[in-house]
Parts: C-alpha cells; sequence; structure tokens
C-alpha cells in the first residue's frame, strides 16, 4: 500500500494514489506498507526510487541501517508493535532523496498512524521532508513511553497480587504476566537504543541545520530517560520474579512438610499393627479379650504422640 502527502502551510495533505501519474511532483512524503511490486515500478516511474527489500531492514549492522546510495540516504530503525499477546518490533526504512522521503515498513504502526493523524490537524511543526522524519521520531518516543507507562501499571498490579494474595495459588498465571512485561520492557530498551544509535549518527552526518540539530538531541534526552526507566523496570521485575518463585518454593515445602509429617504419625501405628499381625503361635495378647482395644489404644496413641510433639514444636 502507497500513501503520499504533499505539504500546505504546515498541515500535511494525503493525494490519492491510484497510478504512477498520481504521484505528483510536489508531494514531500510517500509512506510504502509493504508494497506490491507493481507499486514500487510507481516509484521508479515518478521518482527513479529504488526501495530497500523488506528482509533488508532488518540487517543490524550499522552500514546497513545508515548508509548513503545514488538513490538517497537510507536510515533504519525499530518501531515498536506493541500488543497485548505478542508485541514486536518492526524495523522501518527512512529514504531521503531529493528534498522527499521515503518510508517502507512491512506493517502498519501506532507511531506512523498517530503522526499523520496528528500532521492533518497541524499539530506537528512541519517544514520539509527532515522535519516529517523528526517528527516520527518524537511520536514514537512518546509512544514507547506510553507503553513503559502501561508495563509500570501492570507491575503494580502483579506486585500487588504477588505481595497481597495470602494463599498464593495462581502462580502460573503471574509468572506468564512476569514474563511478558520483561519481553516487551526489553523491546522497548531495544528500540530506544536502536534510536539513540540513530539519531547519533544523523547529528554527525551534518544534513541537519541548528533547529533541526537541537530537536535531534532533545530526542536523543528523552530516549536516555526512558531507558533508565526500563532498567528500574527491569530491576522490579527481577525483584517479582524472584518473590514470585519464593512463595512457589514455601508452598511446595509445605506441601512435602505435610506428607513427611503424616509419613512420621502413621509410622508408629503402622510398626504397631505389622507386630500384631505376625503370624506366630505363642502372643499373648492374641487370646486375651482385651487385646483388640488395647491394640487399638495404642496405635492411636503411638500416633498421637508425634503429633504432640509436632506441635509444641510449632512444626504443625
Amino acid at each position: 500500500m502507497l500513501m503520499a502527502f504533499t505539504l500546505n502551510k504546515g498541515y500535511l495533505e494525503q493525494v490519492a494514489i491510484n497510478a504512477a501519474v498520481d504521484l505528483l511532483q510536489d508531494v514531500i512524503w510517500v509512506d510504502a506498507i509493504a508494497p506490491s511490486d507493481e507499486e514500487r515500478d510507481w516509484l521508479r516511474e515518478a521518482y527513479q526510487q529504488e526501495l530497500p527489500k523488506i528482509d533488508d531492514l532488518y540487517e543490524i549492522e550499522a552500514t546497513s541501517r545508515f548508509y548513503e546510495t545514488e538513490s538517497g540516504l537510507h536510515i533504519s530503525s525499530y518501531f515498536l508493535n506493541y500488543a497485548d499477546e505478542n508485541s514486536e518490533n518492526i524495523s522501518a526504512a527512512f529514504v531521503f532523496n531529493n528534498n522527499r522521503l521515503f518510508t517502507l515498513r512491512e506493517e502498519e504502526l501506532a507511531a506512523f498512524r498517530l503522526f499523520r493523524l496528528r500532521a492533518r490537524k497541524g499539530l506537528v511543526n512541519l517544514t520539509n521532508s527532515k522535519s516529517i522524519m523528526l517528527g516520527l521520531f518524537e511520536t514514537k518516543v512518546e509512544n514507547l513511553a506510553d507503553i513503559l507507562e502501561r508495563v509500570a501499571a501492570e507491575l503494580e498490579e502483579t506486585s500487588r497480587q504477588v505481595l497481597g494474595n495470602a494463599e498464593h495459588d495462581d502462580m502460573e498465571s503471574l509468572l506468564t504476566s512476569i514474563a511478558r512485561q520483561e519481553d516487551v520492557n526489553g523491546k522497548v530498551r531495544i528500540s530506544m537504543m536502536d534510536l539513540q544509535r540513530m539519531l547519533y549518527l544523523l547529528l554527525r552526518s551534518g544534513i541537519m541545520n541548528a533547529e533541526q540539530s537541537e530537536r535531534l538531541r532533545d530526542i536523543i534526552r528523552d530516549s536516555e530517560s526512558l531507558i533508565a526507566s526500563t532498567s528500574f523496570l527491569f530491576d522490579k521485575i527481577k525483584f517479582l520474579l524472584d518473590t514470585t518463585l519464593g512463595f512457589i518454593n514455601v508452598n511446595q515445602n509445605k506441601i512435602i512438610k505435610i506428607f513427611s509429617v503424616a509419613a512420621v504419625i502413621f509410622l508408629p501405628p503402622t510398626m504397631v499393627a505389622s507386630v500384631y499381625g505376625m503370624n506366630f503361635q505363642f502372643m499373648p495378647e492374641l487370646a486375651w479379650h482385651l487385646g483388640y482395644p488395647w491394640a487399638l489404644g495404642l496405635m492411636l496413641l503411638s500416633a498421637a504422640a508425634p503429633y504432640v510433639y509436632f506441635k509444641s514444636r510449632r512444626w504443625l
């Protein structure tokens, strides 16, 4: 899918794209989401622009994520696609050529959607294609900050359940929740570190003017604060994980203790029953008319004695 935009008095206006002829020369931003071969041909015909392949966006080397060719300056950066069940970092490409910005990714992202909404309403300071990219990076930081706040809120709820549940009877779901929060927090950190690297490379490239360079530095400072927040959340996640595993061990020890005590309590009665179950010819109690109640009483007494002892030692 292709979306093209022009800039009119600081407002972003979308242009309908049905063929190559619709890609006007005053288009300042072309946003491509998993473009088809036909749509790539339109870009070649209209702008002589070659977009990278989707697989090339996930190269981790710096030379693959920030480089310049005859088709323009190429930048790749991770954007977190947050979901309740599974969150994933999606790589997005930014290509500058002839004062025009081309963006490429394999699926729609919340940061792009929010930026387009704001830009159409004139809520973003837009002057050229570079300001559009800066606006996207600023929106990315805001989106990641919102995700971290959500993770922090979920951790507070998990903490309340772990520390406030006297029975600790649903530890499996708590472990799943903690693992998911750790996964999201880690992906936010990866996305922010990747953004920092791209921003430093942009600063050193010298393609930004003084105002845009200052905006870059502001984004870097914001990203550093978010990275510090992820470190704090990692510590909290580790504490909750250790606490949850500790409660699980305590519960398991309680179960083992119950079985151990039961085995000790029933061992003496079993021994008494075994003695009187032996088939010897001369056992005085066998012919005694009080032999049966005597044996029962002895078994009960032998079971009660360990129980009273354990209670006195507060082992039960």
